[in-house]
């Protein structure tokens, strides 16, 4: 059977059948595309499962787009751009799914963006025998987003032998200041 002919018969109650239509115009792709989504999941999942995310090798390898994402990045749709030596890039999509009741881009989707850059520009300064944990984090909302693709850059202020300063900005479309970020990180140990 060659690709073209591979299908899968997919059943709906009437009620769900209803609702699909409602609000999709082709319901086949919407879900393809949420199966698709949910394979990436499993994806991330069975290879953070694996142990292929540990350490600075393994986090090296977010930023290599051949390789599965992490767990929640694949679910949020948390998109690496760059990780270099104390500073990484991350961006995402926005889009209605991201609103909060008034229509503006939900604080902890931001908070979510900023924490994985920041994150990755702190872990990509541990040493092979160390990682980290997050003490805390703080967040300033300076402009509202509804839709479009915004970025983050997280970059490591201060590397101490145990606590670390790292800070983020993430900006819109327009390289306008949306959130500025910082957090503590507490380098680990075995």
């Amino acid at each position: 059977m060659d690709e073209s002919e591979r299908t899968i018969d997919v059943e709906f109650t009437s009620d769900e059948y209803d609702r699909l239509v409602e609000v999709a115009d082709d319901p086949a792709a919407i879900v393809r595309s949420a199966t698709m989504a949910r394979v990436n999941l499993a994806e991330a999942i069975a290879y953070t499962e694996a142990g292929e995310f540990a350490g600075p090798e393994g986090f090296a390898k977010l930023a290599n787009q051949d390789m599965p994402s992490w767990p929640y990045g694949a679910l949020a749709g948390l998109e690496t751009v760059a990780i270099d030596e104390g500073e990484s890039r991350w961006a995402m999509h926005i889009g209605p799914e991201h609103a909060n009741p008034m229509g503006t881009v939900h604080g902890g989707v931001l908070c979510d963006l900023g924490d994985a850059a920041m994150g990755t520009a702190y872990m990509s300064t541990v040493e092979p025998d160390e990682s980290f944990t997050t003490v805390d984090l703080a967040a300033n909302f300076l402009r509202p987003v509804r839709t479009g693709r915004i970025e983050a850059v997280g970059r490591v202020v201060h590397r101490g032998r145990t606590i670390g300063l790292v800070e983020c900005d993430i900006t819109n479309e327009e390289g306008e200041l949306v959130s500025r970020l910082s957090s503590t990180c507490l380098t680990l140990r075995e």
